[in-house]
């Protein structure tokens, strides 16, 4: 696979490095302000400049000068080359680029079986832009952010670098993201998955809902499958036993998040 990956610097998904006292709110579906990506919370705490008129959404989005809308990135598919558009909702901040590994095993190899697998299709690299704890917080609308690019140690906030999920662009280790999901889904035995049409347990969102479409690609699996990264109303893992929300789409308790795609029964 072509891995011409163009990460956008971002902030969509930063939940590392905070503290528990300004971020008690957690995944309550209350949305940003207040919770773990409210930036000017987390500058409060971490120093740096906040947004001079206290914005919330300036992090990440901007009605205007967008960055590199329409940048396309290729990936195998069948043997055959698509060219994707990298997703950039309105992205308020600048491009970085980064070549991310991505989790393989004896039983799960999409590339290998030539199917489409790209770990930083869709919103996932907003995520990783942050989660690679390599981008200071406040670089954003042309910035030069005052928040030292501390790395992993920015990610440090259950321990052991809980967040560092992307450090040194390494998801060999991760839930897999970046590939079809039908294409896995189709295989009853190898994958034991339920359908694009069920819903979260407990919740009423299909996993056909939170796949992102990629043209000429597929309904792709990415990070914000399994987490709201905007802690709207939808996030339904509101009161885990360990305090920590997540901004997950199901439950931690019984592990309904892992069961609403993974059939245990088949």
């Amino acid at each position: 696979m072509k891995k011409q990956i163009i990460t956008l610097v971002a902030v969509a998904s930063i939940a590392a490095g905070y503290t528990m006292a300004y971020a008690a709110a957690g995944s309550q579906g209350g949305g940003i302000v207040g919770s773990k990506h409210d930036m000017n919370l987390f500058l409060t705490t971490n120093g740096g400049v906040k947004d001079t008129d206290t914005r919330t959404c300036a992090y990440c989005h901007t009605p205007h000068h967008a960055a590199a809308p329409g940048q396309m990135v290729d990936v195998q598919v069948g043997g055959a080359t698509v060219s994707y558009e990298v997703y950039s909702p309105l992205w308020s901040r600048t491009l970085s680029n980064g070549n991310y590994d991505q989790y393989v095993s004896a039983t799960f190899n999409p590339a290998l079986d030539g199917k489409a697998y790209d770990p930083m299709m869709g919103p996932s690299r907003l995520c990783m832009s942050c989660h690679d704890g390599s981008i200071a917080v406040d670089s954003y609308y042309g910035k030069t952010g005052t928040v030292a690019q501390r790395g992993d140690d920015l990610m440090n906030y259950f321990g052991s670098n809980h967040f560092a999920i992307g450090g040194s662009y390494g998801l060999a280790n991760d839930h897999p993201v970046g590939f079809v999901y039908t294409d896995m889904q189709s295989d009853t035995i190898k994958y034991e998955l339920k359908g694009v049409t069920s819903t979260f347990i407990g919740g009423t969102k299909s996993i056909l809902s939170v796949l992102t479409d990629i043209p000429g690609v597929g309904a792709v699996m990415t990070c914000a499958s399994c987490h709201d990264v905007h802690n709207g109303p939808a996030v339904l893992n509101k009161t885990p036993a360990s305090g920590r929300g997540y901004f997950l789409l199901a439950s931690q308790t019984d592990s309904a998040l892992c069961l609403s795609c993974h059939d245990k029964n088949k």
